[in-house]
């Protein structure tokens, strides 16, 4: 009787370790992949954000011109609107070939986010073709589609809609941003955007 005891003990016993000793591995393993892959994205997050330098002189009347330009619904066609910033812009930029222009695509949020990605990338295209017909080096013209996926105005109306059909520019310098002025942001015009109530 005892050894049948002591018997039924050890084998009920067993499982009971085993299983507690895998719950403890995984544990383990859960919390060393975690603490592994968040320095990681923090380093990746970091690295996204580029420094920020005033633009100047011909390369600031360019970004002035080129903040964004705006498309039609379902369309990457230049408008005359666009065609007349991306001409004014255009003798500045090509007369500064170090610096590189970051063309991206944006759409309102109609449409499958697959369809707004490649038309985000067509209305990049669209821009950059043309700042290499007036003389811009296509090398350092880089397009990116971000579709629907940064919105300059997060509403469901036509307005928004119209303001989210657009391309935006960012001028990079090496590794360094040129900017109108870190931190603010300017309108079509080149004014300063008030934020809740601030220049």
């Amino acid at each position: 009787m005892r050894t049948l005891s002591i018997t039924l003990a050890v084998t009920l016993a067993v499982p009971l370790v085993a299983t507690g000793c895998k719950k403890s591995s995984q544990a383990r393993e859960t919390t060393v992949s975690t603490s592994r892959d968040q320095p990681r994205g923090a380093a990746t997050s970091a690295a996204a954000t580029p420094r920020q330098e005033r633009a100047q002189g011909e390369v600031r009347a360019a970004l002035l011109e080129l903040q964004r330009v705006h498309f039609a619904y379902d369309a990457a066609t230049l408008l005359p609107a666009a065609r007349e910033a991306l001409a004014r812009a255009a003798d500045g930029l090509a007369a500064h070939p170090d610096v590189h222009i970051h063309v991206e695509g944006h759409t309102d949020a109609r449409g499958t986010d697959e369809y707004n990605l490649a038309l985000g990338d067509r209305r990049a295209r669209a821009v950059i073709d043309y700042l290499v017909a007036l003389g811009v080096d296509r090398a350092r013209l880089h397009p990116i589609s971000l579709g629907e996926e940064r919105p300059a105005r997060d509403r469901d109306d036509a307005m928004a809609w119209a303001e989210n059909r657009r391309a935006e520019f960012r001028l990079m310098r090496g590794d360094v941003e040129l900017v109108l002025q870190p931190g603010t942001a300017f309108d079509d015009a080149g004014d300063p955007v008030a934020h809740g109530g601030e220049p």
